[in-house]
């Protein structure tokens, strides 16, 4: 995997990345058994795919993936790509991703495009981290505003 981009806190504390432009920073948690990435800037083509690898570099069993996109100013069809790949690698392991927080922008767009019938999507980052405590295939209805 090459990836042109920053690597920050390599230490104890929390994993963070940004791509060399700085268009997106990703800060990383692990709360109970899920990775919480929390995202802030642009996800668009010149980031798509390397936030996606930074972020399933992160996870591990039984990979429960938290995207919190409270902070995402803007999203293109390579970002919502991105999150497809995400969701796309973590259910062939029998995981879940919970899309959390998305900004108004985000949310627009998950609900023009549909993937909010696929994506669980939660209001809060609280209800995020409930919804891996349910049974596969109950966790929950999407959050929406309209």
């Amino acid at each position: 995997m090459t990836m042109s981009a920053v690597r920050d806190g390599d230490s104890l504390s929390e994993p963070q990345w940004r791509d060399p432009r700085d268009r997106i920073r990703v800060r990383a948690e692990h709360r109970d058994s899920a990775l919480v990435a929390y995202a802030e800037g642009e996800l668009d083509y010149l980031v798509s795919e390397p936030f996606r690898d930074y972020v399933l570099s992160l996870a591990f069993p039984p990979w429960q993936i938290i995207l919190d996109l409270e902070r995402v100013s803007f999203c293109d069809s390579s970002g919502l790509g991105a999150m497809v790949g995400i969701w796309k690698a973590v259910r062939t392991r029998r995981g879940r991703l919970v899309v959390s927080r998305p900004s108004g922008l985000c949310r627009r767009i998950l609900r023009r495009t549909g993937l909010d019938e696929h994506f669980t999507v939660s209001a809060t980052l609280n209800h995020a981290l409930t919804q891996f405590a349910k049974p596969p295939g109950q966790n929950g209805m999407s959050v929406r505003s309209r």
